[in-house]
């Protein structure tokens, strides 16, 4: 699981913010409350990360395949197999 962090304040200054009905600072703040409780006991399994989105768009990105990366290659080359 990657969540993209991004405090109400920095995303308030990003242009368009509020526009879309769920970009409302209490919505907000529940879906981050829902997720800081679904995160739990995830992070000390590894598979719960936090990436900070307040960064420039590059640096997200990098972070992002950081994580996802070695899943990939984790399962890149396993046999597929279906399930009965």
């Amino acid at each position: 699981m990657v969540f993209l962090s991004l405090e109400s304040e920095v995303a308030a200054q990003r242009g368009g913010y509020g526009d879309e009905r769920y970009e409302k600072e209490e919505i907000q703040r529940r879906v981050r409350d829902v997720f800081t409780k679904l995160q739990g006991d995830k992070r000390d399994e590894g598979d719960w990360h936090v990436v900070d989105a307040g960064s420039e768009v590059e640096e997200v990105a990098r972070r992002i395949w950081d994580v996802v990366e070695p899943v990939i290659e984790s399962v890149d080359n396993r046999e597929i197999r279906s399930i009965q």
